[in-house]
């Protein structure tokens, strides 16, 4: 590969980022020795395929990529990658779709925007992240998802023109990056103004997670998870950025025999890892979620079915 032309190296970079096929054949033509297809893929790149590297370039950005990263993987020069990120993120704001934060505190969705993320266990509507991010951050400040699930903070990334950093244990898409916060965080270039923590709710859907996530353990595990997940996310985001979990509080039958109060646990280990509380986000169901067996069961026990789900919003003193 060293002994090709730059410009057959940069082809063949620019297909493989963008998921193409066809430069394997190339290359072993060439590696036997036909200048045919050596000449052809030495070509200047075209008005097509220069339009496509500097999207590439700026969504590798988007995603958290540094302008060294960027240019190893495209093969060309740092500069280059930082006057295409600098046009381009200028003229993405020109595009950018207007809408107003949040007034309340009370958020009612009755379904997943379709735009937002893939369907997966515990599915969060994407407007949660359209208002929190619209709320706490600016376009491209970096946002961290350390349990991405269906990729629901990317694809709010992108519509909002955020860079964002996101992982799982677990992943359901390629662009989630394969990473266990249970041992940390991994090594983040740049500290994010916005940590953004949607954790399995105890044993909550325990089956349909990963076998080696939280949710498998006892409630005192998950506890356990939890505080070394808040004194980690504490250091990682930076002074004065803001960390959003979110969380449902429930009636265990099945294993404790008691109501948990998973709201004020957590609160309690997020403040004692040095953050401050400065609010909590109803995050409102429709009834239309529960069955009509769900409904004769909670009637039958004298119980009150639940409806929502809350995000803790702390802050990280300055």
């Amino acid at each position: 590969m060293t002994t090709l032309p730059q410009t057959v190296l940069q082809r063949i970079a620019l297909r493989k980022a963008l998921g193409q096929d066809g430069y394997h054949d190339a290359l072993l033509k060439i590696a036997s020795g036909d200048t045919d297809t050596l000449a052809e893929w030495d070509r200047p790149l075209t008005a097509d395929e220069r339009t496509a590297r500097k999207q590439l370039i700026f969504d590798l950005w988007l995603a958290g990529g540094t302008t060294h990263d960027i240019a190893r993987q495209l093969v060309i020069r740092q500069n280059a990658v930082f006057e295409s990120v600098q046009i381009t993120r200028d003229s993405a704001l020109n595009q950018l779709v207007t809408e107003d934060p949040p007034v309340y505190n009370v958020w009612n969705f009755n379904q997943c925007d379709p735009r937002f993320g893939q369907p997966h266990p515990g599915q969060i509507q994407g407007q949660v992240l359209v208002n929190l991010l619209l709320w706490l951050t600016e376009p491209y400040d970096m946002v961290v998802d350390p349990m991405a699930g269906g990729g629901t903070t990317i694809d709010v990334c992108k519509y909002l023109r955020r860079r964002y950093r996101c992982f799982d244990i677990d992943p359901r898409r390629p662009d989630i990056q394969q990473w266990d916060v249970s041992k940390g965080y991994p090594r983040l270039y740049r500290k994010p103004s916005l940590i953004f923590l949607d954790p399995p709710y105890w044993r909550l859907k325990r089956d349909e997670y990963s076998k080696n996530g939280a949710a498998m353990g006892s409630y005192k595990e998950w506890l356990k998870f939890m505080g070394e997940l808040a004194e980690s996310s504490a250091a990682a985001v930076k002074p004065g950025g803001h960390i959003a979990l979110m969380s449902e509080s429930f009636l265990d039958e099945k294993e404790t025999g008691r109501f948990l109060f998973i709201n004020r646990d957590c609160t309690v280990l997020f403040e004692k890892a040095g953050l401050k509380g400065v609010q909590e986000i109803s995050v409102n169901f429709t009834s239309g979620i529960k069955s009509f067996r769900d409904v004769q069961y909670a009637k039958q026990k004298g119980i009150l079915l639940d409806l929502k789900r809350d995000l803790l919003v702390f802050k990280r003193s300055k």
